[in-house]
């Protein structure tokens, strides 16, 4: 849409123009009637030829049903009709026995403004080397039309044939200008689009933040009410049902109700209070949410941490990305608990065609045996949540250097 509407841009421009060149086309027949009192001569026929064509251009230029017709070739052809039908127009002169060479370039010269146009607004649409091929058609064709008039070439004639060249450095020039600022605002245009998208990002992952903040203070919020109110109503309410113990039927009926209904409406307040807590790879995505969790483990266990993501994650099953972040979740709680490490580090990056997690400190580290242990629940579960994905989970450590968690995933299982 922005590139049409650039195209039509450029077709009003062009049209414009035509309808000024037949405005002036017509007045100059006009006036060159009058002053000669002839209305057919060389100089009435070029006017005629260039008005012709000109009006051509507006009305083709006019056309939308051919616009769509044609596509991509419709200014092209406008633009070798505007280019080439002036240039060729001093044909008619040749038939004049009075045409010399100087007066020649003197008429190839009044054309300049006329040529000007198609020039610019092919160093605007198009490659510099169109201007190219614009300026070498322009050329040889006066150069064909000087050697016909040239009798001999020599050290007379040598700075005539020169003034096309001349003519066709300020063609090059104007196009090479052109052609420079628009390659320029383009740039400056892919660099704005670039920030405005890394801008809406940024603006959508602050809002998806502050909703997830949000929500988890509104769970904290319910969590300590509501549910600690229908855990203390249902613990009054069995104990008071001890307290009655037998022969009031009726009552403890109505005691058995009411427990029942404090047990379903605390079991729905905990179902609600899970859905409303952020899913953080979900709703942050891997990254964020690996950020948000390194900085939260950091400030609790009071080690300087050292985090290495790369600016875009490889797409990945929301499995695996979840595989990840729970393994990154539980090294993390452990080396918080057990680890006593003052150094951490977490580094995502790709490996011999592998997509790798690694976690690292320099806590008291663990005997190789503890890996099996009944205390070692929480390697257990790293490893069958690995191995559910296609992940390979490499741990090593040794007492007093450490521990180094590695997840591998290979880029054809992401």
């Amino acid at each position: 849409m922005r590139a049409r509407n650039k195209r039509t841009e450029v077709v009003q421009t062009f049209r414009y123009f035509t309808g000024v060149a037949m405005a002036y086309f017509a007045a100059l027949s006009l006036f060159t009637a009058l002053q000669t009192g002839q209305i057919v001569n060389p100089s009435q026929i070029q006017s005629y030829v260039n008005l012709a064509i000109n009006g051509v251009l507006f009305v083709y230029l006019s056309w939308s049903w051919l616009e769509r017709k044609l596509g991509r070739l419709y200014l092209p052809v406008g633009l070798i009709a505007a280019t080439v039908v002036p240039l060729f127009s001093n044909l008619v002169y040749l038939a004049s026995p009075q045409e010399t060479a100087q007066i020649t370039i003197v008429r190839s010269w009044l054309l300049f403004p006329i040529l000007i146009v198609p020039l610019v607004i092919i160093a605007w649409q198009y490659h510099f080397r169109y201007v190219l091929a614009f300026i070498l058609l322009t050329s040889i064709s006066e150069l064909v039309i000087l050697f016909s008039r040239l009798d001999t070439i020599n050290f007379e004639t040598l700075p005539i044939l020169g003034l096309p060249l001349i003519r066709a450095f300020a063609f090059g020039m104007i196009g090479h200008i052109v052609t420079r600022l628009i390659t320029t605002q383009r740039q400056q245009e892919s660099q704005l689009l670039s920030a405005n998208i890394k801008l809406s990002e940024h603006a959508v992952t602050l809002e998806q933040l502050t909703i997830s903040r949000e929500r988890n203070r509104l769970a904290r919020e319910l969590h300590d009410t509501l549910a600690h109110t229908l855990s203390g109503l249902t613990v009054n309410l069995e104990a008071i049902k001890i307290l009655l113990g037998d022969g009031h039927t009726e009552i403890v009926e109505r005691l058995d109700f009411a427990l029942k209904k404090a047990r379903t409406g605390l079991t729905d307040t905990r179902r609600a209070l899970k859905d409303l807590r952020v899913k953080q790879v979900e709703d942050l995505g891997l990254k964020i949410a690996l950020e948000n969790l390194c900085l939260q483990t950091s400030s609790r266990g009071e080690f300087d941490f050292q985090l290495k993501l790369p600016e875009v994650l490889p797409d990945s099953s929301i499995q695996i990305e979840q595989a990840y972040y729970r393994i990154a979740q539980e090294s993390l709680e452990n080396i918080v608990k057990h680890a006593r490490a003052k150094h951490v580090s977490l580094s995502i990056f790709l490996e011999d065609g592998c997509y790798c997690m690694h976690i690292e400190d320099d806590g008291i580290g663990f005997e190789p045996d503890q890996q099996t242990s009944p205390d070692s629940l929480g390697i257990r579960g790293m490893k069958e949540r690995a191995a559910e994905c296609g992940c390979q989970l490499e741990i090593e450590g040794q007492p007093g250097k450490g521990t180094q968690i590695k997840l591998i995933t290979e880029l054809n299982h992401v």
